[in-house]
């Protein structure tokens, strides 16, 4: 006789996802578009589409995971639109916000590099991810993960140095 199990859906609270991830959401398109009007409009898709998808979502660890891979997918497709590329450059940062004007320079630095290095980088130095959850988060190979970061803090330390900074 088979058993008829019913999966108990897991349920999004939408009040307490924007508690807790808008900022790191926030952050992450912010850091792969590198202005905020980019960064609104991929917030907001990402958020759209947890509406759409909230059916796909099985746990709270999933809803993280999901929620970095759909913002920076929407981040990315925003950068590489044929429209985006046309326009870049209107932005200056006095019309950024101020929470964006008074971060740190390595943070500006990091926001500077190809999104397939700055990604890796922001989440393994920035929201404290490991190698291992951001191979699974982005659906790539551990050790491509470590290619990126090397590379990545390569050319973040050329870029570091040419403003300034020391590395000994």
């Amino acid at each position: 006789m088979a058993k008829n199990v019913v999966e108990k859906q897991f349920e999004i609270e939408y009040d307490k996802v924007m508690e807790l991830y808008a900022d790191m959401v926030y952050r992450i398109v912010f850091t792969i578009t590198g202005n905020a009007e980019d960064a609104k409009d991929a917030f907001q898709e990402t958020f759209l589409r947890l509406v759409r998808n909230k059916e796909k979502i099985r746990s709270e660890e999933h809803l993280k995971a999901w929620l970095i891979r759909v913002a920076s997918n929407c981040a990315k497709t925003i950068v590489t639109s044929p429209w985006n590329k046309r326009t870049q450059g209107l932005e200056t940062v006095m019309e950024q916000p101020a929470q964006e004007n008074s971060e740190s320079g390595v943070l500006q630095e990091v926001k500077q590099l190809a999104p397939k290095y700055s990604l890796p980088i922001y989440l393994f130095y920035f929201e404290g991810y490991s190698v291992k959850e951001i191979a699974k988060v982005l659906k790539k190979n551990e050790n491509s993960i470590k290619t990126l970061l090397s590379r990545g803090r390569k050319q973040l330390q050329i870029n570091l140095e040419k403003e300034g900074y020391h590395f000994g």
